[in-house]
């Protein structure tokens, strides 16, 4: 599987947004696509973009970007310290 720096934790583009984890969740928007939780380092708005998105998002709290995907928690993990 290829891999992209872009959906690397801690990336940041050049409109200041910051990628915080991969969910692990798919995506709705794009078939394929698993959503990324991402994070304005201006605002500090937290959102779901997919990973094909992530290098021109912008914050759509204040930078006019498109409304992110749905952050979801997930289930507990029986396995988990």
């Amino acid at each position: 599987m290829t891999r992209f720096q872009t959906t690397d934790p801690g990336f940041k583009n050049k409109h200041g947004q910051i990628v915080i984890s991969r969910t692990g969740f798919p995506s709705e928007s794009f078939p394929g696509q698993t959503i990324y939780h991402m994070r304005c380092s201006h605002c500090s708005h937290d959102y779901g973009s997919a990973g094909k998105d992530i290098h021109l998002r912008r914050c759509p709290r204040h930078q006019n970007g498109v409304k992110g995907e749905p952050l979801r928690t997930p289930p507990p993990n029986l396995f988990s310290t």
